[in-house]
Protein backbone atom coordinates (compact mmCIF):
# COMPACT_ATOMS: atom_id res chain seq x y z
CA UNK A 1 0.00 0.00 0.00
CA UNK A 2 2.87 2.38 0.78
CA UNK A 3 4.25 1.83 -2.73
CA UNK A 4 0.90 2.87 -4.27
CA UNK A 5 0.88 6.05 -2.16
CA UNK A 6 4.40 6.89 -3.32
CA UNK A 7 3.39 6.41 -6.96
CA UNK A 8 0.29 8.57 -6.45
CA UNK A 9 2.37 11.30 -4.79
CA UNK A 10 4.92 11.18 -7.62
CA UNK A 11 2.18 11.39 -10.27
CA UNK A 12 0.60 14.43 -8.58
CA UNK A 13 3.97 16.15 -8.19
CA UNK A 14 4.83 15.51 -11.85
CA UNK A 15 1.46 16.80 -13.05
CA UNK A 16 1.80 19.93 -10.92
CA UNK A 17 5.30 20.70 -12.16
CA UNK A 18 4.27 20.24 -15.81
CA UNK A 19 1.34 22.63 -15.44
CA UNK A 20 3.62 25.21 -13.87
CA UNK A 21 5.79 25.23 -17.03
CA UNK A 22 2.90 25.71 -19.47
CA UNK A 23 2.94 28.90 -21.52
CA UNK A 24 -0.40 30.60 -21.45
CA UNK A 25 -1.52 32.27 -23.59
CA UNK A 26 0.07 30.43 -26.50
CA UNK A 27 0.33 33.64 -28.55
CA UNK A 28 2.23 36.21 -26.54
CA UNK A 29 3.10 38.79 -29.22
CA UNK A 30 -0.47 39.98 -29.99
CA UNK A 31 -3.69 40.34 -28.05
CA UNK A 32 -5.74 37.50 -29.54
CA UNK A 33 -9.32 36.41 -28.94
CA UNK A 34 -11.67 33.55 -29.75
CA UNK A 35 -9.12 30.98 -31.00
CA UNK A 36 -10.52 28.56 -33.56
CA UNK A 37 -8.29 25.54 -34.30
CA UNK A 38 -8.06 23.64 -37.58
CA UNK A 39 -5.85 20.58 -38.00
CA UNK A 40 -4.43 20.00 -41.46
CA UNK A 41 -1.97 17.11 -41.76
CA UNK A 42 0.67 17.45 -39.05
CA UNK A 43 0.04 21.18 -38.51
CA UNK A 44 -2.55 22.96 -36.38
CA UNK A 45 -3.78 26.36 -37.46
CA UNK A 46 -5.35 28.77 -35.01
CA UNK A 47 -7.56 31.54 -36.34
CA UNK A 48 -8.01 34.40 -33.89
CA UNK A 49 -9.41 37.87 -33.58
CA UNK A 50 -6.86 40.56 -32.82
CA UNK A 51 -7.74 43.00 -30.03
CA UNK A 52 -6.39 46.48 -30.58
CA UNK A 53 -3.93 47.73 -27.97
CA UNK A 54 -5.35 50.11 -25.37
CA UNK A 55 -8.95 49.57 -26.46
CA UNK A 56 -11.70 50.28 -23.96
CA UNK A 57 -14.03 47.66 -25.47
CA UNK A 58 -13.80 44.77 -27.94
CA UNK A 59 -12.00 46.48 -30.80
CA UNK A 60 -11.07 43.75 -33.24
CA UNK A 61 -10.44 45.11 -36.72
CA UNK A 62 -8.70 42.06 -38.13
CA UNK A 63 -8.21 38.32 -37.86
CA UNK A 64 -4.85 36.61 -37.59
CA UNK A 65 -3.61 33.08 -38.33
CA UNK A 66 -0.95 31.13 -36.41
CA UNK A 67 0.26 27.57 -36.94
CA UNK A 68 2.38 24.99 -35.17
CA UNK A 69 3.59 21.44 -35.59
CA UNK A 70 4.42 20.96 -31.92
CA UNK A 71 2.01 23.29 -30.03
CA UNK A 72 5.05 25.06 -28.52
CA UNK A 73 6.58 27.01 -31.41
CA UNK A 74 4.12 29.13 -33.38
CA UNK A 75 4.39 30.76 -36.80
CA UNK A 76 2.55 34.05 -37.32
CA UNK A 77 0.94 34.08 -40.78
CA UNK A 78 -0.26 37.65 -40.43
CA UNK A 79 -3.72 38.99 -41.11
CA UNK A 80 -5.37 37.47 -44.19
CA UNK A 81 -8.66 39.31 -43.58
CA UNK A 82 -9.78 42.43 -41.79
CA UNK A 83 -13.05 44.13 -41.08
CA UNK A 84 -12.69 46.42 -44.10
CA UNK A 85 -12.63 43.31 -46.37
CA UNK A 86 -16.43 43.24 -46.08
CA UNK A 87 -18.56 46.10 -47.42
CA UNK A 88 -21.42 45.14 -45.10
CA UNK A 89 -19.30 45.12 -41.90
CA UNK A 90 -19.92 48.09 -39.67
CA UNK A 91 -17.30 48.45 -36.95
CA UNK A 92 -15.74 45.28 -35.51
CA UNK A 93 -14.49 41.82 -36.41
CA UNK A 94 -15.83 39.04 -34.18
CA UNK A 95 -15.10 35.34 -33.67
CA UNK A 96 -14.27 33.37 -36.81
CA UNK A 97 -13.89 29.72 -37.74
CA UNK A 98 -12.26 28.01 -40.70
CA UNK A 99 -13.27 24.56 -41.93
CA UNK A 100 -12.29 22.21 -44.73
CA UNK A 101 -14.88 20.60 -46.96
CA UNK A 102 -14.17 18.64 -50.13
CA UNK A 103 -10.66 20.01 -50.43
CA UNK A 104 -11.67 23.67 -50.04
CA UNK A 105 -11.26 25.85 -46.97
CA UNK A 106 -14.00 28.17 -45.82
CA UNK A 107 -13.77 31.06 -43.38
CA UNK A 108 -16.88 31.79 -41.30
Amino acid sequence: MKSNNNILFLAIALASSTAALAQNPIIQTQLTTDPAPLVCGDRIYVYTGHDEDHADFFWMNEWRVYSSTDMVNWTDHGSPLNQSSFAWADDRAWAAQAIERNGKYYWY
